[in-house]
């Protein structure tokens, strides 16, 4: 089964077969809910055998070096490369051992009739449409040959497709797909990278009391801990499924810990572990080379990841609350090239200029700016891996209140109704206090964004009260409403720093809806389109509000920009040109009239003037008469227009992408 953790293609073949899920792969909920099939002190979850004779040998060898009471469930795909009859009845004989479930190939070729969704794999759009066609073709030729063998085909007929046991005293649920679909792709890596799907999974856990949820089906492992449990994805049992390895993974749920795993986590006295399933590979391959030619769909989609596994590797299947365990450690990081800021800048030059997407309107400002947008430093407490600018505890880069001076002046002068303090952490200038002070005398309405954490170090605690006193509007960060996400991308216990912060500003009246406001921001871990802003929204009010009884205002949901520190861990991760195909690709026009440079000013620490954060970044600075534009030739000079000619840089492409992101969050609401 092909997923999307490897590049795919335009679809180009739009029939169903390969593509869809029947009706009848549905899965009652009533099956999450029944008594455990069983219970035990150790539980193997092998799904995606493949016809592997060998990995069968393999979990045999796992399951009789347990102690204490031990099962293991086969939770569908058992068959792919078998290919005849023959190697059908012997793999299925010794599946037998176990607790197999149906998978979307055991439901396909149990029918008696082709009802033309191929091997009923439901492949998503990022699957290329020749893994399709040779997914097909493999199930095509198995199930030609069950054909004559209904005896054979007779074996799956009473296959169930989900189950529940006990493992300690702790529930898990099995399937195939996910907890919908025998063929769902709800638990893939690139399903549960968006925090609406986190969020579902995790209160349909909760809802079904399921503690620990095992499928497999996308054959791209993946795991992670949500608010209410936890998920783990398998992969593969017969295939490798990391770069450089020859085995495949099981899912182990135990009482007690693995003697030998790749990665785990810990969750309400379980251990939930991954472990390599040691098959003879010699014998593997030339089993497989016996049964498929060079040029057949298996060979083609499949030989050359049997011999050397895929282009994929341990840290991108773990998106929270699971460590790699010490002896996979070095082989666990995808390789790193060192990569600079000019070589950021190098590929973005290399695509079509983003201006020349744009209508003519929309290469200049609106005729009136509301907003000034003031970094006042790089200096921060964190040094996240997404900032665009590079902001950090070495950093030394600070406004000079002289500059906060002309910049109040200039907001006074001309109008502007909203300054927006950002950094860095902002609250770590020595005159940052200052500057709140006088900008809620002169300035209509002032917000300062904040990573939160800062406010729990010491000399920042108080700038809360003072924030409610001079009636501040915060925007504050908080990346999602899992621990384990916000702790992944932001270090340990961030996320109960930021719930601590946020319970003490709603103490202070922030986000109850009557006067001082409270926002939160979100942007994706991964490089990846944030979600929809008003069902992001919905989530995050209602976890944090039933968790944790904290209240806030309005999300905004934003885009990662690929520059900086974020657009050099895209280049050195080799995943900078397919992040920039995404955004291109998602390129929407209904966005452009909204930018944020359309209707603000930016200001550098320095003073000089961009059209916006990101553009201060990359140093794309406005200019006047050939030298660089700074807010005092503004407080100067009163005839000079803040309306002005754009400057464009490819990186804005995340701005356009997808539902447009801005400082304010999505810019086309549907």
């Amino acid at each position: 089964m092909s997923g999307c953790s490897t590049a795919g293609g335009k679809r180009r073949n739009f029939k169903d077969a390969g593509r869809v899920c029947p009706i009848d792969y549905r899965l009652d909920p009533s099956l999450f809910r029944a008594e455990p099939a069983f219970s035990c002190d150790t539980l193997f979850v092998v799904g995606g055998v493949y016809g592997n004779p060998f990995a069968l040998d393999a979990l045999d060898a796992l399951v009789s070096a347990e102690s204490g009471e031990v099962r293991a469930v086969l939770n569908g795909d058992v068959h792919w490369f078998d290919q005849t009859a023959e190697n059908f009845e012997i793999v299925e004989r010794r599946a037998a051992r176990y607790v197999p479930l149906a998978g979307n190939v055991e439901a396909e070729l149990r029918r008696e009739t082709d009802i033309g969704v191929g091997c009923g794999c439901s492949y998503p759009d990022c699957t290329s449409d020749a893994d399709v066609s040779r997914s097909n073709r493999i199930h095509k030729m198995l199930s030609t040959a069950l054909f004559h063998r209904p005896e054979l085909r007779d074996m799956l007929q009473d296959r169930p497709a989900a189950l529940t046991a006990k493992v300690g005293s702790r529930t898990v649920g099995i399937t195939h797909g996910d907890e919908r679909l025998i063929g769902g792709w709800g638990c893939s890596r690139e399903s549960l990278q968006d925090p609406i799907r986190q969020d579902e999974l995790s209160r349909w856990m909760r809802e079904s009391g399921i503690d620990v949820f095992a499928a497999t089906h996308t054959c791209s492992p993946v795991a992670m801990a949500l608010a209410d449990g936890v998920v783990i994805n398998n992969g593969a049992a017969g295939l490798p499924n990391f770069a450089g390895q020859n085995f495949g993974i099981a899912t182990r749920i135990a009482t007690t810990p693995a003697a030998d795993a790749l990665f785990g986590a810990e969750y309400e006295g379980l251990y939930i572990e991954a472990v390599p399933l040691r098959y003879d590979q010699d014998a593997y391959v030339k089993w497989f080379d016996g049964l498929w030619s060079e040029t057949s769909p298996a060979a083609v989609s499949y030989r050359d990841r049997i011999v050397a596994g895929p282009d994929d590797y341990i840290e991108d299947a773990l998106l929270g609350g699971f460590s790699v365990r010490p002896t996979y450690r070095a082989e666990s990081r995808r390789p790193r090239t060192r990569a600079t800021a000019h070589d950021v800048e190098l590929a973005l030059a290399r695509l079509m200029y983003f201006e020349d997407m744009l209508e003519p309107d929309h290469l200049k400002t609106a005729p009136r700016l509301s907003v000034l947008q003031a970094n006042i430093g790089k200096l921060c407490n964190l040094a996240c891996e997404h900032c665009h600018v590079e902001a950090g505890p070495g950093r030394t880069e600070l406004m000079s209140r002289a500059c906060m001076d002309a910049i109040l002046d200039v907001m006074e002068s001309r109008g502007i109704e909203t300054l927006d303090i950002t950094g860095g952490a902002p609250e770590m200038n020595p005159d940052f206090e200052w500057f709140i002070r006088e900008a809620a005398r002169r300035v209509g309405h002032v917000m300062v964004r904040s990573n939160l954490v800062i406010l729990l170090e010491p000399g920042f605690g108080h700038l809360i009260d003072r924030y409610a006193e001079l009636g501040i509007e915060v925007v504050a960060s908080l990346p999602n409403v899992s621990a384990a996400q916000v702790d992944k991308q932001r270090g340990a216990r961030a996320f109960t720093g930021s719930l601590d912060v946020l319970r003490r500003l709603n103490e202070k009246g922030y986000g109850n809806g009557e006067g001082l406001v409270l926002d939160l921001v979100f942007n994706p871990q991964w490089p990846v389109l944030a979600p929809k802003q008003d069902e992001l929204e919905r989530v995050y009010k209602h976890r944090l509000a039933k968790d944790f009884g904290i209240v806030f205002d309005k999300l905004f949901a934003v885009a990662n920009n690929p520059i900086g520190r974020y657009g050099a861990h895209l280049m050195a991760t080799d995943r900078f040109d397919g992040y920039m195909d995404l955004l291109m690709d998602a390129f929407n026009p209904e966005a452009c009239e909204a930018m944020m440079c359309r209707h603000q000013i930016s200001v550098g620490y320095d003073g000089r003037i961009y059209d916006c954060d990101f553009n201060q970044a990359v140093g794309i600075v406005q200019k006047r008469d050939g030298r660089d534009l700074t807010i005092f030739d503004y407080a100067d000079d009163s005839a000079l227009p803040l309306t002005r000619s754009i400057e464009f840089g490819n990186h804005c492409y995340a701005c356009a992408a997808g539902f447009g992101s801005s400082c304010g969050g999505t810019l086309v609401q549907e």
